[in-house]
């Protein structure tokens, strides 16, 4: 299929039902959401445009976050890029409202994420010897400086608004740029960053993610949407073929079959369905949207390599808890039964110190998605390896400030939840 052929298919799904008139520039929407019509003009917009649009008032070589969050916010049409107390934090509380797409209901669980871990407070000691904490770890036979991954984010140029615009550097936006930011900047700060699949992706365009990984054979990985089992095996072949040490399929998508292409869905996987997965992958299966005691034993039954305990961001369900709330809880059962399955934790997570908060709730590491994606808009491998160092330099910080020598060991005693 040409791109042209490709393009036309991503639009008709994203606008679901836009009536595009070229000849008279115009574009009338019909959407479920406001989220869905701001991504339909976004690509649509895109797809008809003459020319790149020039962005006014960049930094052109960022020196420092401050730099990167100011460009990302130029470029994000969908995302204020709050800065709140001047740490680059967002608390999904500002003026995005339902613009960002997938946001579910009124936010509730996004900002439950957030609200998660500022109810938490470490408790300070400092009469120890304790001056150089260990940082490294090994998830899945891959050594990582720190246990900080990027999230699973994807579909930035029409998600965030960001279509057909000019990069900081004068470089068109495109996913693959924004996959290098992300895998590339990872790679440089010795951690990992992951290469999306979006639900209304063609093969076509996630090869040209795979292309990005391949290039960092061992030092990427990669995430496969819940589609049907055959689809699944066909993109993790490419995925194989790309070098990835493991992947990464987002079951917690699986509500969000509307946003297929034609004739493509998304679908929830059972037991018999993980277990198919886990036999044909020739790399660890890594299961993402795991929330409840009771999937996560299946999965570790499954033979999954690593789960990832995540409400999507908060934003697929309305009303669901915090990954965080629930985490301790899925630790113990999985541990209790003798599981050594690695478990992750994702969303809210804005500092180093939150990254300790996890750990100190029996998470092996987590991953870090608004923040990173807007270092990639903002100021790509660049910005994004300045985003983990300033993670590295506020998690050795805490670490120091708690007493806690090793990332693999931290003590949950180091916690005080706030009534």
């Amino acid at each position: 299929m040409n791109n042209k052929a490709l393009n036309a298919d991503r639009r008709e799904f994203l606008t679901k039902g836009a009536a595009l008139a070229a000849a008279a520039g115009t574009l009338a929407i019909s959407a479920t959401s406001p989220a869905h019509a701001a991504e339909g003009i976004a690509v649509a917009a895109a797809a008809t445009a003459e020319a790149p649009k020039a962005v006014a008032g960049y930094v052109k070589e960022p020196k420092n976050l401050k730099d990167v969050l100011s460009n990302a916010r130029k470029i994000m049409d969908t995302c204020a890029a709050c800065d709140i107390a001047g740490a680059g934090r967002c608390n999904g509380k500002g003026p995005c409202g339902e613009s960002v797409p997938g946001m579910g209901g009124k936010r509730q669980s996004f900002v439950r994420n957030i609200e998660a871990f500022e109810g938490m407070s470490l408790n300070m000691r400092t009469v120890h010897n304790i001056s150089h904490p260990k940082t490294e770890i090994n998830l899945l036979g891959v050594k990582l400086a720190m246990p900080v991954l990027t999230g699973i984010t994807g579909g930035l140029t029409y998600n965030m608004g960001a279509a057909n615009k000019l990069a900081f550097d004068g470089e068109l936006m495109t996913e693959e740029k924004y996959a290098r930011g992300i895998i590339e900047g990872a790679a440089n700060a010795g951690c990992l960053g992951w290469a999306a699949d979006g639900i209304g992706d063609p093969l076509e365009t996630y090869k040209r993610r795979m292309t990005v990984v391949s290039e960092f054979k061992g030092r990427a990985v990669a995430q496969i949407k819940p589609r049907t089992q055959q689809e699944i095996f066909e993109r993790l072949d490419i995925v194989q073929q790309a070098g990835a040490p493991f992947f990464a399929i987002d079951i917690d998508s699986a509500g969000r079959a509307a946003r297929a292409l034609p004739g493509k869905t998304v679908e929830p996987k059972d037991l018999k369905k993980l277990k198919e997965i886990v036999n044909y992958a020739k790399i660890p299966f890594v299961a993402k949207g795991i929330m409840t005691v009771d999937e996560a034993l299946m999965c570790a039954e499954a033979g999954c390599g690593a789960i990832i305990v995540s409400n999507h961001g908060g934003r697929v369900l309305s009303s669901t808890p915090a990954s965080m709330h629930v985490l301790p809880a899925i630790v113990k059962a999985v541990r209790d039964r003798g599981y050594k399955m690695p478990i992750l934790v994702d969303g809210g997570v804005r500092d180093g110190g939150d990254v300790l908060k996890a750990l100190a709730c029996g998470a092996q590491a987590v991953l870090v998605g608004r923040p990173m994606l807007r270092a990639s808009l903002g100021g790509g491998v660049k910005g994004v390896e300045m985003l983990f160092n300033r993670f590295h330099t506020e998690l050795v910080s805490s670490m120091v400030l708690t007493g806690v020598a090793d990332v693999n060991n931290v003590d949950p005693a180091i916690l005080t939840q706030e009534v």
